[in-house]
């Protein structure tokens, strides 16, 4: 739905926004967009690292091709390293400072840093499984875990009452191989420690599948693109991110998902 603005609306719009691109522009690690209204945006993508990551292409920039859309109607709205609680005000300050007034989908794939963060506090060496009977931290990852969810729930809760169709995505699994892995101690994953990630992203993506369920949000199930993604190492950037193929490979979800409901 269109919004009209007059001179004064855009004043009254800059004030408001111009906290928050102090706040934001404060912190190296945001990979912010655009920070002036701009009513060509219509289709916001929101997450940590995998909406804004290192490889050579971000899933969100196939979309515009996929979709058949004009590039300036997406922006990327991604932070890497970013947890569900830092997403949530982050996203509550870009919600209220309108800088997209004629925005109505927000694309959300955030959630994967409450887990790596658990995992560095609790099992650095990603020793224990959490599918184990015998896994010594149920109860902290469980309280980890109930956090996010509530999380994403008051973010497609605070998108959807500002007016946005909200799409929430589950995180892909890792192959069962020794590859780059920055976020451990000696910057390599072997399969064992590989199996005991994907145990904790199952844990996870079953609370991002409730969350979407319990708001009414649209998920992109990225989880189910398991045998491609794993089909290759090609498509891994390293054991946290997708390379430009794996991004290609998420896309085309996002893009089926979508369907015409941005038209």
């Amino acid at each position: 739905m269109m919004k009209s603005y007059t001179n004064y609306t855009r004043a009254k719009h800059w004030l408001l926004v111009l906290p928050f691109v102090i706040l934001t522009t404060g912190c190296d690690s945001i990979a912010m967009g655009p920070m002036t209204v701009d009513p060509n945006v219509r289709i916001v993508s929101f997450g940590d690292s995998t909406t804004d990551g290192p490889s050579d292409k971000n899933y969100d920039e196939f979309l515009p091709e996929l979709l058949n859309e004009p590039a300036n109607t997406f922006s990327n709205q991604g932070n890497g390293g970013e947890n569900t609680t830092d997403g949530l005000v982050r996203l509550t300050g870009l919600l209220d400072s309108e800088v997209f007034p004629n925005a109505n989908t927000l694309l959300f794939w955030q959630g994967g840093n409450d887990v790596s963060d658990f995992i560095k506090d609790m099992d650095p060496l990603l020793l224990r499984s959490p599918d184990d009977d015998t896994y010594p931290f149920r109860d902290e990852l469980t309280a980890q875990l109930d956090t996010a969810q509530a999380n994403i729930e008051s973010a497609i809760a605070s998108a959807q009452a500002a007016g946005y169709e909200v799409f929430v995505a589950t995180y892909f699994f890792i192959p069962d191989a020794i590859f780059s892995c920055d976020a451990l101690l000696f910057d390599l994953i072997i399969p064992g420690q590989a199996r005991n990630a994907n145990a904790y992203m199952r844990n996870l993506n079953d609370r991002i599948r409730l969350a979407a369920a319990s708001q009414g949000a649209t998920l992109v199930d990225i989880a189910t693109l398991d045998d491609a993604m794993r089909s290759t190492l090609d498509n891994y950037e390293d054991c946290n991110h997708l390379s430009e193929m794996g991004n290609e490979i998420a896309a085309q979800l996002f893009a089926d998902t979508l369907g015409l409901s941005i038209r």
